[in-house]
């Protein structure tokens, strides 16, 4: 495929997103309820399918630890710069740190590379899933309640249809169930082929909602320039670090492991920050410019996945 041809739909299908909101063919009702189908039916299915079947080893393992390791250094890091520039705000630094692996990262990487790269990146989303739950999320709960339970966080992590689906996928991985085996049991034949009809939906599920979410008005160019450039001065170098010189030098990790945890890097914070932020006057005053930085940072992270993509076209 010609690098036209793995950039342009998904610039295509983001762009629709965007077309959807301007002319009313979504409404916003529509849309969350598209946004739950992708996170609690199609996103799992994705990863349940890709860990049962995967070819797992006790190399991973490192491979793992190097990811939920810099996810804490790249938010430890950046949290001071974003820190200094807002010292008052509870919110905005966690813009710092943190990817929007399941709502972008999964559909670029596999609309770009194919469902057959979906296996390296879900290895790297098993690092980032852990380091979410337990560092960004416990974070994020203590800055709106003033404190986060171990017990709630835990309950949290195994609740969720992403980390469940992983774990599932991880467990039938070990005891030696592939999913050639699970389809000759009767019932179950019938459960594995409905995560395979919902798989596919995935990568233009996600990019129309978000393109749909993108929003352009009042952007305060000055602020978002700032916090992403913050960012960016973390991030980018940890990333090339973590990438390549860690994963790919000193571990020797393929190439495709390499490109899916800078094409991880790469991405906006995680979209959830806005949805646990409180409805009080000083959330209030915070919410325009982390949705500002949300928007203008995965444009952004297009346009670098794009590079990526040009330098990067296959792992052959």
């Amino acid at each position: 495929m010609s690098l036209v041809g793995q950039i342009l739909p998904i610039f295509l299908l983001i762009a629709l997103g965007v077309v959807s909101r301007r002319f009313g063919w979504l409404s916003d009702e529509g849309v969350d309820g598209l946004r739950q189908i992708v996170v609690r039916m199609v996103l799992p299915s994705v990863l349940f399918l890709s860990f049962v079947d995967m070819n797992l080893s006790v190399g991973h393992l490192s491979l793992i630890a190097v990811v939920f390791l810099t996810c804490c250094l790249g938010l430890a890091l950046a949290w001071v710069l974003v820190r200094r520039l807002y010292p008052v705000d509870r919110f905005t630094p966690f813009l710092a740190g943190g990817y929007e692996f399941g709502m972008l990262g999964v559909s670029l990487f596999v609309g770009a590379y194919g469902a057959s790269a979906l296996p390296s990146i879900a290895v790297v989303a098993l690092g980032h899933e852990l380091f979410i739950w337990f560092v960004f999320f416990a974070l994020l709960i203590a800055a709106r309640d003033g404190s986060a339970r171990p017990g709630d966080l835990l309950l949290g992590f195994v609740r969720n249809p992403v980390t469940v689906a992983i774990l599932a996928g991880l467990l039938l991985n070990g005891l030696g169930l592939r999913t050639a085996t699970l389809e000759t049991i009767p019932g179950l034949d019938a459960v594995i082929h409905s995560l395979r009809f919902l798989a596919p939906m995935v990568v233009p599920a996600v990019l129309i909602v978000v393109g749909y979410g993108l929003r352009f008005e009042a952007v305060d160019g000055r602020k978002i320039v700032r916090v992403m450039g913050a960012r960016a001065l973390v991030q980018l170098p940890l990333a090339c670090i973590a990438a390549f010189l860690v994963l790919g030098h000193l571990l020797g990790f393929e190439l495709r492991y390499q490109v899916a945890l800078f094409t991880l890097m790469i991405l906006p914070p995680p979209f959830i920050v806005p949805l646990f932020m409180p409805d009080d006057a000083s959330a209030a005053a915070e919410r325009p410019l982390i949705m500002q930085v949300l928007t203008v940072h995965t444009l952004v992270s297009l346009a670098v996945f794009a590079g990526i993509i040009a330098v990067f076209p296959s792992f052959g």
